[in-house]
């Protein structure tokens, strides 16, 4: 797998060494540190107030999971299954998730720093009154994806697919979506004032305004 591009993002603090270990039980209020997890099945599990602190989880399955008010600090997900997982008011410290599958994963009031997700499915995603800061998404499917009321504030889509995601009433300042695909977007021209695209994007932000773009020499002759 080829390294991340973090561009700004901080990466995970991991140690050298890591502790393998085998875990088949989240306990409510449980602080899992220094570990090195792979092949674990947490399918369906529920918690509250977890820590996972300098951890890296490798082919595990979240599916399902309902972990509220759960704290990532410096933790790596490769390749994990966190599909319909219900992790409201998540809080996220300098964190990658890589080549995972998120579909309909909940996310609401989420608390995001220092976060890089790549390679991965997310669509039909809710990440509704999140907070992003210093979050890069590259390379992942969006479709569907609902950020309204989010703050993306200087959030970073390189080559994502974004088609019909919701944007209503998020904080979009230098959001950068150059080079993703924003077909059907759900957007007002307020959302995105001062965000960042690209030329052709131009063209089809107008569309999604209900603006008519038209060359000059398209003008029609007066009758």
């Amino acid at each position: 797998m080829k390294s991340p591009t973090w561009h700004g993002v901080q990466p995970p603090q991991l140690p050298k060494s890591l502790r393998a270990e085998a875990l088949a039980v989240i306990e409510d209020h449980g602080e899992y540190m220094a570990l090195a997890l792979a092949n674990c099945d947490l399918t369906q599990q529920i918690a509250v107030n977890v820590i996972f602190e300098q951890a890296q989880i490798r082919r595990s399955s979240f599916a399902r999971t309902r972990l509220a008010k759960l704290r990532l600090i410096d933790v790596r997900f490769e390749a994990c299954d966190l599909s319909g997982a219900d992790w409201e008011k998540v809080h996220i410290r300098r964190g990658e998730i890589s080549g995972g599958r998120l579909l309909e994963m909940q996310l609401l009031e989420a608390d995001l720093e220092n976060v890089l997700v790549r390679d991965c499915n997310l669509e039909d995603a809710v990440f509704a009154a999140a907070k992003l800061k210093s979050a890069r998404f590259e390379k992942c499917n969006l479709r569907g994806v609902s950020f309204e009321q989010a703050d993306l504030n200087s959030v970073v889509f390189h080559e994502c697919d974004l088609t019909n995601a919701d944007l209503r009433s998020t904080k979009l300042h230098e959001v950068d979506l150059r080079g993703s695909i924003i077909d059907g977007l759900q957007v007002g021209a307020q959302e995105l004032r001062g965000a960042i695209i690209d030329r052709m994007q131009a063209v089809q932000v107008a569309g999604l305004l209900g603006i008519t773009v038209k060359e000059s020499d398209e003008r029609e002759e007066p009758t």
